[in-house]
């Protein structure tokens, strides 16, 4: 069975009483375990919706625009809003989800440079049609004069003109690929600025990860005093660097 008569499948099963009551059980069965007594990790404060992430179920089954889990999103939006008017950089960004956020969130006074390099990852996806898309939706809310969608190579790119308050790193998912990323890009942050790699950290569930960007957080963990590293958020392993 391929991919599109399997999703037809499960869109029918979905519909019926049968495919309703497996959901429901199976939501049911998840959430006996996620109550208040049973939260391991609160959030230091909750200044805003975004805190309140660790109330929801969050897996790469919410991904849509942004492949991102809920509790991810929710902690780019806060880094972006608590940055005032500063830059923000962001390596790899898809469809733009993890743009639109960061945006949307941001000082009006803040500037976003997200650099990506139009892999092919799926026929009907070409970056430029994707990047055309996002563009028309920053558009649409007045944000595309502060963001800067640049298509090249993170690792020889001219970066942005001033330091960077924050930096997420979801480009090239290899140690290599990563670790040249991190050499190029940690003098550009900022004391106090954030370092996010992203798919770094086996979550649970549906979670995903990469074992070269687990090896190169392992690593900056242990060896670089710059930086000092805060607890995960789902798959994101965060860094701040130290001033």
């Amino acid at each position: 069975m391929g991919p599109k008569a399997l999703k037809q499948l499960v869109t029918r099963l979905a519909r019926t009483d049968v495919g309703k009551n497996v959901v429901h059980w199976a939501v049911l069965d998840d959430t006996v375990s996620r109550r208040f007594e049973r939260v391991h990790e609160w959030p230091t404060a909750v200044r805003g919706f975004e805190d309140l992430a660790f109330l929801f179920s969050s897996n790469q089954l919410n991904h849509g625009i942004a492949s991102l889990q809920f509790d991810e999103a929710a902690l780019l939006y806060r880094i972006a809003r608590d940055a005032g008017g500063t830059t923000l950089a962001e390596i790899g960004r898809f469809k733009g989800g993890s743009t639109l956020i960061t945006a949307v969130a941001m000082h009006r006074d803040a500037e976003l440079w997200s650099y990506d390099l139009h892999v092919p990852v799926h026929p009907d996806m070409r970056g430029d049609q994707l990047d055309r898309e996002l563009g028309e939706a920053l558009q649409r809310y007045g944000l595309d004069k502060r963001v800067h969608l640049v298509v090249g190579d993170s690792r020889v790119v001219e970066p942005p003109p001033e330091p960077l308050a924050s930096l997420f790193v979801d480009g090239d998912h290899t140690y290599d690929g990563a670790r040249a990323d991190y050499e190029r890009w940690r003098d550009f942050l900022a004391p106090g600025g954030h370092l996010l790699f992203h798919d770094a950290v086996a979550s649970g569930g549906y979670g995903f990860h990469f074992p070269g960007i687990v090896q190169l957080v392992a690593e900056i963990e242990r060896n670089d005093a710059d930086f000092v590293r805060l607890p995960n958020v789902g798959s994101i392993a965060q860094f701040v660097r130290q001033g």
